[in-house]
């Protein structure tokens, strides 16, 4: 269930790219993306991912340390909005 929740977010945020900004998705899709995940992944409803909630949304171990790790930007243990909405919004830029 979580894999389809996933994969819908992502889709969703990825869908509505604007021709002239190619560069990736706008910040309201990404925000939307977020908030699809939460809404399956976030188990305490706290409106932020812990460490643990992400790791359950991956089957494979290494994939999710590296990809929970990957939007937790101040390292704290917890993904919020705001990190998730930088680190994609970074994902465009890089070359």
């Amino acid at each position: 269930m979580k894999w389809t929740v996933v994969a819908a977010a992502l889709a969703t945020a990825m869908a509505t790219v604007p021709p002239a900004d190619a560069a990736g998705p706008s910040e309201d899709n990404i925000r939307q993306a977020y908030r699809m995940i939460l809404s399956q992944a976030d188990a305490n409803k706290d409106g932020k991912l812990s460490a643990a909630e992400c790791m359950a949304i991956y089957k494979d171990k290494g994939t999710a340390e590296k990809n929970c790790s990957f939007w937790d930007v101040d390292k704290d243990g917890t993904i919020t909005e705001g990190e998730y909405v930088q680190q994609a919004l970074s994902m465009g830029k890089k070359k």
